[in-house]
């Protein structure tokens, strides 16, 4: 039997979001072969580029607020934030990691059948 994809199940797997999903293409019983649309890979692949563009920004915007939480230097409010923000920014790009792990582990899963 072939179980077609979309674009949903292999973001729902690299976001975290669908542990079901990850753990039938992993598990995937010898009955079924899991096939993605190539269509439905380019839409992620552009979902992902998109969402990488959104995180720039984001860590653009961070950035300022950590530069401008820097200048006082008498503040223990303002070098707790500095602390906390950078601690955010690292676990922010640690997330980010993650996403692009599980993303790219799940794509080559579903190209393993394929070779």
């Amino acid at each position: 039997m072939i179980l077609y994809i979309e674009t949903n199940f292999l973001m729902g797997i690299a976001k975290g979001q669908d542990p079901q999903a990850q753990n039938l293409l992993l598990n995937t019983p010898t009955s079924i072969a899991i096939v993605i649309p190539s269509i439905c890979y380019v839409e992620a692949l552009t979902t992902l580029e998109q969402k990488e563009k959104y995180n720039e920004d984001f860590l653009r915007r961070l950035d300022i607020q950590i530069n401008e939480a820097e200048p006082d230097k008498t503040s223990e409010k303002s070098r707790l934030l500095r602390s906390l923000l950078n601690q955010s920014r690292v676990k922010f790009l640690d997330r980010i990691n993650d996403i692009k792990e599980r993303f790219d582990t799940a794509f080559n899963q579903l190209n393993k059948d394929k070779k």
